[in-house]
């Protein structure tokens, strides 16, 4: 099990370079404390987040730093010509002896489509980012590469400087469930965080998905869906809460005011919609709501132990990534969980190995006995769950079991 940092870099006070300072010196000391990444994240025009050139904070890193991998989660591949990010990543590659990891995304808030001129290709975006990211792999694995789409050109282009890594790894970020099943389908590795889902959602859309892969012929070694994850430690559950929630409060907040709502939301990003509607709907959500829902995680040490060991277990989680610094969280506190991460979270997770999902390593039932004595079978999950409901709605209606508790007991 790895564990690495993930930085939006929010800053609402506007102390910019007190900001990017405290991130260099968390970088640093992240990596003596034994985290395996740095991801950092592109946004644009908001105190959402204040890093529009990753690449640029990844070169600095990159000189402050020997051993811990640099990676974007994610740079925005629609906003900017494919030759530009692969050449600035391509730079960066280099400057860290290759430590690049490429973590990428279509984009999804309105206001920064609009401020490249491209509010009118939001609904495009997909497209688009699929044609950007062939540019890219494109001009990292050849001498000469040239591509005419439907959105970008490159006539003979030979990348300079190339790449350090032959095979770098690439990410791509998956916020609603239709890009996950996209994404994974194309042979990528997914960027995953529990924003438009809940965690158990997760679980299962990784569970899935990860099953498709290996019925298409993947191998289930080279599965590797990182989650990014709300985190922060304190010595005890009740100190933790004190020092983060007037920050993670505030970054929910200002996160609701950018992703697209309303009447008019572009094709391709309908789920953005529906979070907000149900959000507004609910009277807003609350910190104990998104804790409930596996949104985030506020605790001590063991309890971080004890959580990120069954997520391993459930959804074969290799890799996690902690969002420390969350709505501009004082650089004290940072440090003092990224410390406490480090000295007692690490090393207690260090033995975990790569795994498959709990699912996908014990054979399931194919019946179900009912307290009333009746069997209930079904060929596949799908039919046994829906077996199982149909019963339950007949014979014992004060009963609504979810898709996830009848699976676990048909596994157990």
């Amino acid at each position: 099990m790895k564990l690495g940092l993930f930085y939006l870099l929010e800053c609402p006070d506007h102390d910019y370079r007190r900001a990017f300072d405290e991130l260099l010196e968390q970088a640093v000391y992240a990596e003596q404390m034994g985290f395996d990444t740095i991801w950092l994240g592109e946004h644009h025009g908001s105190d959402y987040g204040s890093m529009p050139a990753p690449a640029v904070v990844a070169a600095a890193i990159a000189q402050r730093t020997s051993r811990i991998r640099i990676g974007c989660a994610v740079t925005n591949i629609t906003f900017r010509h494919p030759t530009t990010v692969a050449e600035d990543w391509a730079v960066v590659d280099n400057l860290s002896d290759g430590r690049v990891r490429c973590g990428v995304g279509r984009g999804y808030q309105p206001r920064e489509f609009r401020a490249f001129g491209l509010e009118d290709q939001m609904e495009n975006s997909r497209e688009m980012f699929f044609e950007a990211l062939e540019c890219i792999t494109g001009l990292w694995s050849n001498e000469r590469f040239s591509y005419h789409g439907k959105y970008y050109r490159i006539d003979d282009h030979e990348l300079r400087p190339t790449m350090v890594q032959k095979d770098p790894e690439i990410f791509i970020a998956a916020v609603s469930p239709q890009t996950f099943g996209l994404v994974a389908e194309r042979g990528y590795n997914v960027l995953m965080n529990p924003s438009l889902s809940t965690m158990p959602e997760l679980v299962q859309f990784t569970i899935d998905n990860k099953r498709t892969l290996i019925e298409a012929g993947r191998d289930p070694a080279t599965l590797n869906f990182p989650l990014s994850w709300f985190f922060h430690l304190g010595e005890t559950e009740e100190q933790a809460f004190d020092r983060a929630v007037p920050y993670f409060n505030w970054y929910f907040e200002e996160a609701m005011k950018h992703v697209p709502q309303g009447a008019k939301v572009p094709k391709g990003y309908e789920a953005f919609a529906q979070m907000v509607e149900i959000a507004k709907t609910s009277g807003g959500l609350t910190l104990d709501d998104l804790r409930a829902g596996g949104i985030l995680f506020i605790g001590s040490p063991d309890q971080a132990i004890e959580e990120v060991t069954r997520l391993h277990d459930e959804m074969g989680l290799h890799e996690l990534t902690t969002w420390q610094r969350v709505g501009g969280m004082p650089h004290e506190v940072v440090m003092d969980s990224i410390r406490l991460t480090g000295e007692r979270v690490i090393p207690a997770l260090a033995g975990l190995e790569p795994t498959l999902p709990r699912a996908l390593r014990t054979p399931m039932k194919t019946k179900l006995d009912c307290p009333c004595g009746v069997h209930i079978t079904g060929q596949d999950e799908d039919a046994l769950v829906d077996n199982v409901r149909a019963h339950l709605a007949k014979e014992h209606p004060e009963h609504d079991y979810s898709r996830d508790e009848i699976l676990m007991v048909a596994r157990a």
